[in-house]
């Protein structure tokens, strides 16, 4: 997802001590991110929420935050201990941003639909995820239709900021962006087995990446569809 020019790259003989070294990395990272993002989560819900210190300039400055960050990607995702703390900050961030989604979510239609949300997504990026990395098809064809869309998609999402629609477009936008997040998933995937070894931070945040934004568009999808 990042498009970065890369050393020179090896596919991954499953059972040698590279693929268990770069997978065993890119998965501790891709947990450590989902802790990060459910600390997040937590912290604002049961802290800023709590407080009443929460307003839309505080949400908006977190946002331009988290895009600022994953936007210079390139230059702190090679910078050891720094690209560390960036990963982390990134995450920790991004459960921040999400909480009010969720907060509106539970207190609409009670706890139990982020459950369901979470369960669907759990699954989705699960069967992605073996298709991706069990298939022979090549999928490095998907990457320009999944640019285009995801362009398409945050064109379109800036778009309903200023021109707000009816629950059926947010329907059809939620699934759309489910389909596209899915489909980021099975490339990402594939893509594991030709990543060169020193590159399991950008691994683990293109697949987090994929399951943040799988989780938010299947609530939203829940969501327009119960209105």
């Amino acid at each position: 997802m990042f498009g970065q020019k890369n050393p020179e790259t090896h596919e991954i003989k499953m059972g040698s001590s590279y693929s268990v070294t770069f997978l065993g990395k890119v998965m501790m990272f891709f947990a450590l991110a989902l802790v990060m993002s459910i600390a997040g989560i937590y912290v604002m819900l049961n802290y800023v929420f709590a407080t009443a210190s929460f307003s839309m300039g505080m949400f908006y400055g977190l946002f331009i935050v988290e895009l600022g960050i994953i936007l210079t990607a390139r230059l702190w995702s090679q910078k050891r201990v720094i690209n560390k703390i960036m990963f982390a900050l990134f995450a920790f961030i991004s459960g921040m941003t999400a909480a009010p989604i969720i907060a509106i979510a539970a207190a609409e239609a009670g706890i139990m639909i982020v459950v369901r949300a979470l369960a669907a997504t759990v699954l989705t990026f699960a069967a992605a995820a073996i298709f991706g990395w069990t298939t022979k098809v090549n999928l490095i064809g998907m990457r320009g239709f999944l640019m285009i869309s995801l362009i398409g998609m945050i064109i379109t999402g800036v778009i309903g900021l200023f021109i707000p629609w009816g629950s059926t477009m947010e329907l059809i936008y939620s699934w759309f962006g489910v389909v596209l997040f899915a489909g980021y998933t099975m490339y990402d995937i594939q893509k594991l087995k030709k990543y060169p070894e020193n590159m399991y931070i950008e691994a683990a945040l293109s697949l987090y990446l994929d399951i943040f934004n799988l989780f938010l568009y299947i609530l939203r999808a829940i969501m327009a569809s119960r209105r």
